[in-house]
């Protein structure tokens, strides 16, 4: 596809990369930085499944999920979203396992990726847990 998009518009594949974003969750009490995480992609989960049939996320949990954010009820879209499920919607958890999560897209190919807000289970300590550990473990 990225293929196809370059020979139309007569640029080399090569000169095309791709950039990952999504919510970033990170601290050294990993549960805790994945159920914020959780929180924070509930209330995005049932747009990104319309548009993103890679999810997975089976027909029937699909509905539950749709229903809930109708009601605006997103804690129950957040107990609806599996560590599968938001491995692929968000980088969370400790240092190391959000650096991992990471080093997993660069290795496949991935040339930017971008760590989103919330950063941490605050803003300050997310940021620096980003800078001090995690950027450095992906150098």
């Amino acid at each position: 596809m990225i293929g196809d998009a370059a020979t139309q518009d007569r640029d080399p594949p090569a000169d095309i990369g791709i950039a990952v974003g999504a919510i970033t969750v990170v601290d050294r009490d990993g549960k805790a930085a994945r159920e914020t995480a959780r929180r924070e992609a509930a209330l995005y989960l049932n747009i990104i499944a319309r548009l993103d049939p890679t999810l997975g996320i089976e027909p029937d949990l699909l509905s539950r999920i749709r229903d809930a954010s109708a009601r605006y009820d997103f804690e129950q879209v957040a107990r609806y979203i599996s560590d599968d499920i938001l491995r692929r919607l968000a980088f969370a958890g400790t240092p190391d396992e959000v650096a991992e999560q990471a080093a997993h897209l660069f290795d496949a190919g991935v040339q930017r990726v971008e760590f989103g807000t919330p950063h941490g289970l605050s803003p300050a300590k997310g940021l620096r847990l980003l800078g001090e550990f995690v950027l450095p473990a992906l150098r």
